[in-house]
């Protein structure tokens, strides 16, 4: 997730992609496809219908969530309701998060889609690789001294080590290591 900090400081990450059935099947009817109207409560569907029951809480994760609900009288005899919802039985739901964090999340996975986004967290994947490599090899994230000089000391030694271990390889031309490749990438290879 990319967001400003008070201090000019950019954190960059990921957020998933909005993988409900709905916006992965082709012609279905995901989030966007609704208007949400954050002052009335409401969202509209496609179809002009309007929601009739909104819920706040948080989610399985424990963060906060708004559910929007479409009444079943209007969705089941919808002409493309097949479209939008599976259930025959009940109309459509939808979980948004509340109004900041939904627009930063849209304007976050519309980021990721770009050059310059990719190549920001290209960086960002360079620099926990390094991190990985110092907590696997010296087991980083726990100290064996007491008091801040000592432990400073430590990770001043330590990163001396990483960067040694890094020019070694770079200067016998060996990776540093393997990419992994999924099970299912090696079938394919494979075949």
């Amino acid at each position: 997730m990319t967001a400003p900090i008070a201090l000019g400081v950019r954190v960059v990450g990921p957020v998933r992609s909005n993988n409900t059935p709905q916006s992965v099947k082709k012609g279905g009817f995901g989030k966007s496809a609704f208007v949400i109207n954050w002052q009335a409560r409401q969202a509209t569907c496609p179809t002009g219908s309007t929601s009739w029951y909104r819920t706040q809480g948080v989610d399985s994760t424990g963060r906060d969530a708004i559910r929007i609900r479409f009444a079943t009288t209007t969705c089941v005899p919808c002409p493309v309701c097949d479209q939008c919802t599976r259930s025959t039985q009940y109309g459509r739901q939808l979980t948004v998060r509340p109004q900041d964090q939904d627009a930063m999340l849209e304007r976050v996975r519309a980021e990721q889609a770009m050059d310059e986004w990719k190549d920001r967290y290209a960086a960002r994947a360079g620099v926990e690789g390094t991190i990985h490599q110092a907590v696997t090899t010296t087991g980083a994230r726990r100290t064996r001294y007491v008091g801040l000089a000592r432990t400073h000391l430590a990770h001043v030694l330590t990163a001396a080590a990483i960067n040694l271990v890094r020019l070694g390889a770079w200067w016998n031309g060996t990776p540093l290591t393997r990419t992994r490749t999924s099970r299912l990438a090696a079938l394919v290879l494979a075949a």
